[in-house]
C-alpha cells in the first residue's frame, strides 16, 4: 500500500465543522457520514419529537449507489522519486463529512445529507408576501 511518500511543509486549516476530518499519514479505509435537520424559524421554539431521521425520504440510504471495488486490474509502478512535496495547503472551512488527508488512501466514501427547513410566521418571502 505504500506508494508515494507525502510531504507537506506548511498545512493549515482554519475552521473545521462538524465530522470534518483532517488525517495526516497511510490510511486503509476512510468512511465519513454526515447526517443534519436544520430548522430555521422565525419564532424560535423546539419541538421534541421533530427531528427523526427516518420520516425524510432523503435520509433513507437505499437509493445510494456504491460503486463496487474491481481488483481485476494487474499494474506494476515504479516510483522513480517516490515523494509527493507540496509546499503550503491553505483551507479556510471544511464542512460536513469533508476530509483532508496527507498521506497514501485505498479507499474512501464520503456521503453528507442535510435538510434544511425553513418556516415563516406569514405568507413565504417566495409568494411576495412579508416576512
Amino acid at each position: 500500500m505504500f506508494r508515494h511518500i507525502s510531504v507537506v511543509h506548511q498545512p493549515s486549516v482554519s475552521s473545521l465543522g462538524l465530522s470534518a476530518v483532517v488525517q495526516i499519514g497511510d490510511t486503509n479505509h476512510a468512511e465519513l457520514k454526515s447526517r443534519a435537520i436544520i430548522v430555521h424559524r422565525e419564532m424560535p421554539n423546539f419541538l421534541s419529537k421533530e427531528g427523526s431521521f427516518e420520516s425524510y425520504e432523503i435520509f433513507v440510504d437505499d437509493e445510494i449507489t456504491i460503486p463496487t471495488r474491481v481488483n481485476e486490474v494487474q499494474m506494476k509502478v515504479i516510483n522513480k522519486n517516490p515523494f509527493i512535496e507540496v509546499n503550503r495547503i491553505t483551507i479556510q472551512s471544511m464542512l460536513s463529512a469533508s476530509c483532508l488527508h496527507i498521506g497514501s488512501i485505498d479507499y474512501v466514501f464520503a456521503n453528507s445529507r442535510i435538510l434544511q427547513i425553513r418556516q415563516f410566521i406569514g405568507s413565504s418571502p417566495k409568494d411576495g408576501g412579508d416576512i
